[in-house]
């Protein structure tokens, strides 16, 4: 897809600007009437332009403002992904105040911490039941004075559209010299990590964080204004927050947001989006739903899409070491382009660039499948604390199994312990009421501890090799790095989610939540339900021999000894994942403490 080249005097990316306020505003001025955002509203999808969407900040700025929010205040703000969302953030920044954003699947005490910590004197919640939360906890909350809904009977909360349309009608004097006396050294927000254990720490970013990382990202990432993004990873998590929605506002792109994460799929088809940024875990179930189409075809036709694959990962192999496919390859994938990957890329919408991938570790193999229909996903690395990312592979050479090669503004380092530490424009100012925390995330020479380890390959590009707090340390003195081994379990054909134990045991176990469907499949047809087909054997042996073969590559004593398999799959409704969909073990080791034990009794 042909870039928009920028106009005469405009810059490619944003090294001049102060403000991500002073970012929209570039954008209209030269594209005021394009789209900036999308959301399906009763089967329906509205637009919203950028000259719209700069006139609601506005207005919803200048209501805020009535209501007392100045520089300094602190707003949270709780929602799913939709215009209000970025609505409200920026006109938040534009007043000099502080977004805090709330992931809405909190608990209450969670929330409460968050609004309490932060000093919220505002909340923006999306519908009833999350004013209720709010609500419920008002007592522990101390500054909390004002709560505004966007959805449903406000009650004694305040209407968003009525908030927006006070601001309209009482346009705040002196607003745009307001927003352009913000600095880069200003706070833009403060995010509160999910973590995995104890309360969340709020994340000091400036707008100088925020901008700095867009630099990095766009003097790498090709894309432009004639790029359309399909938003459906949390607003509230940094790395859509800045990857998609700043980048792509930054950049004059537009953004519609997908109605639902099971939505994706549908919405995929109807945006037809050119960048999507996600998880790996809609790769591994989109890697599955094809898997599983062809389990079903005739075996002729297995037989040309198991073809098709062995074809695109051997241009890969070579495309990876800048070398060219030969006459031949490239003639036989150009048949097996008509015959097999244009349909997968159909799936997709049929004109994505490519994918961008966060959050937790790509499978490499997934990666190369999807590269062999010649869909990209382009695996990066980054934390809340670096505004997110740190480091990202490319579209022209990208490297499975790596996270790419640092962005160009930031230094990476690894310690002698293979600590990688990070320093740059992007590292945060610090976390939040808390000095001690603050002091102990910095090396005495200013790098960001990111507490993760890795190493370089021989082209500079980066691997994460695991948690430095993550490692199972056994009782025999052995040290088991649990993230590649649940990587790989995770893509074998029956396994949904898993989950390596062995902390201070004589070896290795696992809890494994089948792919049920795909068990279904490989029994026959069993329409029994998940929790009987949790304790057949039959099921047993399909994940034991998935197991086998998954961890055939690593050490003995890495591999799972004994598993133990669960009735359904994690979720964050039971508390056992982050927002970001990181397993939280302490709850997930409570939760089945009795299965856990049973895999170690008699040891």
């Amino acid at each position: 897809m042909q870039q928009e080249a920028p106009r005469e005097g405009e810059e490619r990316v944003s090294e001049k600007l102060n403000s991500l306020m002073e970012s929209l505003h570039r954008n209209l001025e030269s594209r005021s009437e394009k789209v900036a955002l999308g959301r399906k509203v009763e089967g329906s999808w509205r637009e919203v332009s950028y000259r719209e969407l700069y006139g609601k900040v506005e207005s919803f700025a200048a209501g805020l403002a009535a209501m007392g929010v100045e520089r300094g205040s602190r707003v949270a703000l709780m929602s799913t992904n939709r215009p209000e969302w970025p609505v409200a953030d920026l006109a938040v920044q534009s007043l000099g105040a502080v977004t805090v954003p709330v992931y809405p699947t909190l608990e209450a005490g969670q929330v409460a911490h968050i609004l309490d910590d932060s000093g919220a004197g505002v909340a923006v919640v999306e519908n009833e039941e999350l004013r209720d939360r709010v609500e419920s906890v008002r007592d522990r909350v101390s500054g909390l004075r004002d709560v505004i809904l966007m959805d449903g009977e406000a009650g004694e909360a305040r209407s968003f559209g009525a908030v927006e349309e006070a601001g309209s009608g009482s346009p705040l004097s002196g607003w745009e010299e307001g927003w352009r006396a913000i600095g880069r050294e200003d706070v833009a927000t403060i995010i509160y990590t999910s973590g995995t254990t104890g309360l969340p720490k709020g994340v000091v970013l400036t707008q100088g964080n925020l901008l700095s990382n867009l630099e990095g990202i766009q003097r790498v990432m090709p894309t432009g204004p004639d790029d359309i993004f399909l938003s459906f990873l949390p607003l509230s998590h940094i790395f859509e927050r800045t990857a998609g929605q700043y980048h792509a506002l930054d950049l004059g792109a537009t953004t519609y947001y997908a109605e639902s994460v099971e939505k994706v799929p549908e919405n995929l088809r109807e945006v037809r989006p050119t960048v999507t940024l996600s998880v790996p875990r809609l790769y591994e179930k989109m890697y599955d739903r094809v898997q599983a189409q062809i389990s079903t075809a005739p075996s002729s036709r297995q037989r040309l899409f198991r073809a098709a694959i062995e074809a695109g990962k051997r241009k890969y192999e070579i495309e990876k070491d800048g070398g060219t496919p030969g006459f031949g390859l490239r003639a036989q994938l150009a048949l097996y382009d008509r015959l097999v990957f244009k349909k997968v890329r159909q799936a997709v919408g049929g004109r994505l660039r490519f994918f961008v991938s966060g959050g937790a570790k790509l499978n490499g193999e997934i990666g190369k499948f999807f590269y062999a229909a010649g869909i990209k996903i382009l695996e990066g690395y980054g934390l809340t604390e670096t505004s997110p990312v740190l480091a990202c592979n490319t579209p022209e050479r990208p490297r499975f199994g790596t996270v790419g090669q640092p962005l160009p503004n930031v230094e990476i380092r690894l310690s002698d312990e293979g600590e990688i530490q990070a320093r740059g424009p992007n590292i945060m100012r610090g976390y939040h009421n808390d000095e001690t925390a603050t002091a102990e995330a910095f090396t005495e020479d200013g790098f960001y501890r990111t507490g993760d380890v890795g190493q370089f390959d021989e082209a500079g590009y980066l691997e994460i090799t695991d948690r430095a707090k993550n490692i199972l340390v056994l009782s025999t003195g052995k040290n088991v790095a649990p993230q590649p081994l649940e990587t790989a379990i995770t893509a074998a054909p029956h396994v949904s989610q898993a989950v390596l134990l062995g902390d201070g045991q004589k070896y290795v176990s696992a809890l494994v939540v089948p792919d049920y469907e795909a068990v279904r499949r490989s029994l026959g047809g069993d329409g029994a339900p998940d929790e009987e087909l949790a304790a057949d054997e039959r099921v047993r042996s399909l994940i034991e021999r998935d197991l086998d073969a998954a961890t055939a590559g690593f050490a003995a004593y890495e591999r799972p000894k004994r598993f133990a398999l669960l009735p359904r799959e994690l979720s964050q409704e039971h508390g056992e994942l982050t927002p970001t969909l990181k397993v939280k073990l302490p709850v997930v080791q409570e939760q089945y403490g009795q299965r856990i034990e049973e895999l170690y009794a008699g040891e």
